[in-house]
């Protein structure tokens, strides 16, 4: 009888701990000695000032080449996987295109042309980038190679290298002053590519080469620019989105590859070969449009 007693405390008394252990709240892990807010998402992009055509009294095109691999561009480049909330602009642009999902209809259109007006099919895409690789096959029992097979290699954000821009400067009378506005952007994925070097014995290396994902709409890329966080390393406590980034504080180098002329908008490396040559037309050009505005109140 007793230990009948004995066995049904201990049944009590261990449902009572689950309960109070179900009851138990885990605190968030401490990141600050202030109560974090949660910031609602952003409402969208920051609209430009209206500007008419009548007020526009000079305007000029020009396309400008962004190198991730200059230290001042590193911030779009990583991280190269999505740590927490942050994620490079590159993953930004590919989860922004769904190319896995083809009947979503609010993705990221991508276009075949400057003038933006033939889009490419989400699965070309996927297809187009796909890149193939040589893997050596080696036996099991001796651990030597005793061929060859190709397999496909799939294409991921790290690739993304370089960003090319279409913009428009112009001066805005009303204003009085220069502006800038991006309207196009265009990713470029670097691979490495196998090269065999002839002779008696061929030698296997490796080249690098840039495939192009295709033309975007910039103010059609903008919403989903507006809506990620940009890690800020000099000051965590700013909150930036890639919009503020890119469309109104502009932090990112680059340099420019062409200006519009009649020559089918060649670029600066078609008749400029020295590639430092090819710098200081890019600055001769930049300095050219910045001095308009402030050669324009002197008459």
């Amino acid at each position: 009888m007793k230990k009948g007693t004995i066995i049904i405390l201990l049944l009590v008394l261990t449902s009572f701990v689950i309960a109070q252990t179900e009851d138990i709240q885990i605190p968030p892990p401490l990141s600050a000695p202030w109560e974090i807010v949660e910031v609602s998402e952003s409402p969208g992009p920051v609209p430009y000032p209206v500007v008419r055509q009548n007020d526009v009294m000079w305007q000029i095109y020009i396309w400008r080449e962004i190198d991730l691999r200059e230290k001042r561009n590193q911030s779009l480049y990583f991280p190269t996987e999505p740590q927490g909330n942050y994620k490079s602009l590159g993953q930004l642009i590919i989860d922004a295109i769904d190319m896995d999902n083809p009947v979503n209809e609010n993705a990221l259109p991508v276009y075949t042309n400057q003038d933006c007006n033939i889009k490419v099919e989400r699965s070309e895409i996927k297809n187009a980038l796909g890149n193939t690789k040589k893997v050596p096959i080696i036996d099991p029992d001796t651990g030597e190679p005793i061929g060859e097979t190709i397999i496909d290699e799939p294409f991921t954000a790290s690739q993304i290298m370089y960003y090319r821009l279409k913009e428009v400067w112009f001066f805005d009378k009303n204003r009085g002053e220069l502006n800038v506005r991006i309207l196009e952007i265009e990713p470029f994925f670097e691979y490495e590519k196998e090269a065999v070097s002839g002779g008696d014995d061929d030698e296997v290396s490796s080249l690098k080469t840039k495939r192009r994902l295709g033309y975007i709409k910039y103010d059609e890329l903008r919403p989903f620019l507006a809506q990620q966080p940009y890690f800020n390393a000099k000051n965590s406590a700013l909150k930036l989105t890639f919009d503020d980034v890119l469309t109104w504080k502009r932090y990112f180098s680059s340099y420019i590859i062409a200006e519009e002329n009649l020559q089918n908008n060649r670029e600066i490396q078609d008749y400029i070969k020295n590639p430092r040559d090819q710098r200081l037309e890019s600055e001769r050009i930049l300095e050219q449009i910045r001095n308009f505005e402030s050669e324009i109140w002197e008459y």
